[in-house]
């Protein structure tokens, strides 16, 4: 998961951003974050268009059942509101679901590499667990060299 993404999901559960720098997170990251969820917020909340009347105290209006009109509208906003916060969560679903999918093909793709967790696999015939190095060369000027993990002898 992203740095971006745990900020995200922390500050979403009702994390505090003191509670995230204490954790180490960059305040920078943190201070982004809170930004666009603001801002989605802010985009969530249904503005009355101009050019409408706006219904105020002193002239309430009845529907037909007796209801008061700015009542309902107040209902409808709400339903509103819940409305896009439902569909903010599935297409963060979605895209989870999506970069979940890719990183199972990734990984399904690298169970076949022979050098996979190599390190924690390899155990050699002298009883070393772990220490494995590779012989490599560089394919523009042919240096060669030793790539891996050595034992401190």
């Amino acid at each position: 998961m992203k740095t971006t993404q745990h900020v995200e999901y922390l500050l979403r559960q009702g994390r505090k951003p003191k509670e995230l720098l204490e954790l180490g997170f960059p305040k920078r990251i943190i201070t982004r974050v809170r930004r666009q969820l603001k801002d989605e917020k802010m985009a969530v909340q249904l503005k009355i268009p101009k050019g409408k009347n706006i219904v105020t105290a002193s002239s309430k209006p009845l529907s037909p059942l007796g209801k008061d009109i700015e009542t309902d509208e107040h209902k409808l906003m709400t339903l509103n509101n819940k409305l896009q916060q439902v569909q903010n969560r599935v297409g963060l679903l979605e895209k989870a679901l999506l970069e979940k999918a890719s990183l199972e093909d990734i990984e399904a793709r690298l169970i076949g590499t022979i050098g996979l967790n190599i390190k924690q696999r390899f155990t050699c015939n002298c009883g070393a667990s772990g220490f494995i190095a590779m012989h490599i060369q560089c394919t523009k000027c042919g240096r060669e060299t030793w790539w891996g993990w050595f034992s401190e002898q």
